[in-house]
């Protein structure tokens, strides 16, 4: 679509490397039955209930938990039980994306450098990285919470593309979200790639839609001449 080569390609995290969605249905499953005494004589559509409230992990997590205390009529101070235990666990629940991590390595063997921007805090997104079994596979990784700055400000992509000594005019960048993502890679001077997702709308300023990770060597990786 685009003639230009790439040189970079700098992925998001939540609900693009890993599927955030079924990550947090996992995670509730398991959190309700480690915190069995909590839901106690709670009705059987709890669960669901919880994964509405989430809205895909948009709201602070002591609000959120406050909501699902409320709403659920909980025991009074359980969103921090819940809240503490999201915390501890969450991260080591991550459902990889289909194809993570043979994409990653057909971009690295095409001669691509990888990046990552993810906004959120140093301890929980380090150890989701980490638990995903990825971090070797970047040449730079940014997290807003030591940045100092969060998507979709543009200074974060270019902290990341200088990071990779990349143009970015030259550099792709990749995930779910139309405004924090495409938007800010697009204003940043990046090229961007919205990984459908049913949670958000279409994205027009996309240059690509995929579905699916496994898409994107064939949309940016030259055959050999």
């Amino acid at each position: 679509m685009v003639a230009r080569r790439i040189h970079a390609v700098v992925f998001d995290l939540d609900g693009t490397l890993f599927d955030r969605r079924e990550t947090f249905r996992r995670h509730i499953e398991l959190q309700t039955r480690r915190l069995s005494d909590l839901f106690a004589g709670v009705g059987a559509t709890a669960f669901e209930r919880i994964v509405t409230l989430d809205a895909n992990g948009t709201l602070p997590r002591s609000v959120f938990f406050r909501q699902v205390e409320t709403e659920l009529g909980l025991p009074t101070g359980s969103w921090s039980r819940l809240r503490d235990d999201f915390e501890a666990h969450f991260p080591e629940d991550c459902v990889p994306a289909p194809h993570l991590h043979s994409t990653l390595e057909a971009l690295r063997a095409a001669g691509l450098k990888l990046g990552l921007i993810t906004n959120g805090r140093m301890v929980m997104q380090t150890r989701k990285i980490d638990g995903l079994g990825i971090r070797n596979l970047f040449g730079t990784v940014v997290i807003s919470e030591a940045a100092g700055i969060r998507k979709p400000d543009p200074r974060i992509f270019v902290q990341a593309v200088h990071a990779l000594d990349v143009d970015p005019a030259r550099a792709v960048y990749v995930g779910d979200n139309p405004e924090a993502d495409i938007a800010g890679a697009k204003a940043s001077g990046l090229l961007a790639i919205w990984k459908r997702d049913g949670f958000w709308p279409g994205v027009a300023a996309a240059d690509w839609v995929i579905d699916d990770l496994a898409e994107i060597p064939g949309l940016l990786v030259r055959p050999p001449a």
